[in-house]
């Protein structure tokens, strides 16, 4: 009888380290999810910084060389006086300069959906196939 207590005591005190062992990993993988959202929000605001950067340059150039066209554009319409030649050249412009709005807009939308596809497939590779749960898992059946 007092075997049998014996060795339920010491079963009960093995269960108790085993169950710090797998606290100490449960606040270890907190940790890294922690650590993990905080890179995604780094990433999520430089990217950002980085997009506004972009298009903030590429309005910039835009403007830049749109100016140098309209200064072209007024000399050759004060030479040979191509009055409604121009103002369908400045229709033109008008609508490549819409297209190119929207195509921009369109670029930084597959921007955002393919970083959030990434991130989605990162997160299903690492739970989804259940890595991290078979090594835990794996570690203490073993030990």
């Amino acid at each position: 009888m007092f075997e049998t207590v014996k060795v339920h005591g010491e079963e009960i005190e093995q269960l108790k380290k085993d169950r710090e062992y797998l606290l100490k990993g449960q606040n270890a993988l907190f940790e890294w999810k922690k650590e993990m959202e905080k890179w995604r929000l780094e990433s999520d605001a430089n990217y950002h910084d980085l997009k506004t950067t972009i298009l903030t340059e590429n309005k910039e150039t835009r403007s830049f060389f749109q100016s140098i066209m309209d200064k072209q554009w007024d000399l050759i319409k004060s030479t040979t006086g191509m009055q409604q030649e121009l103002r369908k050249a400045d229709l033109d412009m008008q609508q490549e300069q819409r297209k190119a709005d929207i195509e921009i807009k369109k670029v930084d939308t597959e921007i955002k959906r393919d970083n959030w596809a990434k991130a989605w497939d990162f997160m299903k590779t690492l739970f989804a196939a259940g890595g991290i749960l078979y090594l835990i898992f794996e570690a203490f059946i073993l030990k």
